[in-house]
């Protein structure tokens, strides 16, 4: 199949590179300048590149894959399947709930394979807790975090720290998908306290520091969000998302309980999955010819191109319906943290 890549960052450099390895061809490149695009193109191989997202220059593709900063995914996903293209989009699907649902709704009435790239569900070891979800009895309690490190200061200066949300969206929702595929539940009502820890900092040479000389600028979005989550069937879920945890680079761990047993996963650990029962202490168990983090794109956009092509999906594939709940999840968590904390209830 022939895709397009949108955006010429880390990431899609990720989306380019899986592509080619599955067999398909990077048949256009669309970025933010001419430059950027001539760039990235060389760099994957692509003959075809602009600055501007036309239904021409999409007539000859028949996947996209946008990969560029979220508040610019709205107007991207329209487009595309406005023109009847299959869409893998990044999370998060929009800003804003409402677009979020409009989309999945125009997905649906076109009948286009539309797709959000949460990459977590496809490690191994995640199949394996699912299943053993389905053993454990009523889910009582959700228990975990996401922990980066890349947020500490001094750190680069991106369109990251202009965006409303920032450890909510960019970790946080991570954490909330991967609740709702293992456990089966949805969440009814969130309660957050958000901390930006240094929210005045000065700028020198495309570098943020906490001090000194340089810009001073004005960073309003959280480095931190402590969440509590009321899920359906009574069950009760708490987690901590940080990007300013020092040696934690992707520590993503979630542990899964029932009345008498658990089972846990954690991302710095992804060939184990731990399980837990009264009196029994912690078993793990440990597939060592697993897959790990690189592989988790591959397996996402390897089931994308298959349900294309047969028109059958992965149930591991996350929908636009998926990415409109975490957009109206991630949303509430703002707002709760603007109520101090106050549980705010999620739009079903």
């Amino acid at each position: 199949m022939k895709a397009a890549v949108i955006g010429t960052g880390g990431i899609a450099h990720t989306h380019a590179d899986a592509i080619r390895s599955l067999g398909h061809t990077v048949a256009l490149v669309v970025g933010h300048s001419a430059a950027s695009a001539e760039r990235f193109a060389g760099e994957v191989g692509c003959p075809v590149f602009t600055d501007h997202l036309s239904a021409a220059a999409l007539a000859d593709v028949d996947c996209v894959h946008i990969c560029t900063p979220p508040e610019n995914h709205a107007a991207l996903v329209r487009a595309c399947v406005e023109a009847g293209k299959n869409v893998l989009c990044e999370k998060p699907l929009t800003l804003s709930a409402g677009e979020a649902e409009e989309l999945t709704a125009l997905a649906e009435e076109r009948g286009v394979l539309a797709a959000v790239d949460f990459n977590n569900r496809f490690y191994p070891a995640c199949g394996r807790v699912r299943a053993a979800v389905e053993e454990l009895g009523p889910v009582a309690l959700v228990q975990g975090h996401y922990r980066q490190e890349f947020h500490i200061l001094p750190a680069p200066y991106s369109w990251r720290y202009t965006e409303e949300l920032r450890a909510t969206t960019e970790i946080g929702s991570h954490f909330i998908d991967l609740m709702r595929y293992l456990t089966g539940l949805e969440v009814e009502a969130v309660s957050a306290a958000f901390l930006n820890a240094v929210p005045r900092r000065r700028l020198r040479d495309g570098v943020m520091y906490a001090g000194g000389d340089g810009e001073p600028i004005l960073v309003r979005n959280e480095d931190a969000v402590a969440a509590t989550f009321r899920l359906t069937g009574g069950a009760l879920a708490s987690a901590v998302f940080s990007e300013i945890s020092p040696g934690r680079s992707n520590d993503l761990s979630i542990e899964i309980s029932s009345a008498d047993r658990s089972v846990s996963w954690c991302s710095e650990r992804p060939y184990e999955m731990v399980a837990g029962r009264k009196d029994a202490g912690l078993t793990r168990f440990c597939n060592a010819f697993a897959g790990g983090f690189t592989d988790t794109f591959r397996g996402c956009f390897e089931a994308f191109y298959r349900a294309a092509a047969s028109g059958v999906r992965d149930e591991r594939l996350a929908t636009f319906r998926d990415g409109a709940a975490n957009v109206r999840i991630c949303a509430a968590l703002a707002q709760s943290a603007r109520s101090r904390g106050e549980f705010v209830e999620v739009e079903s």
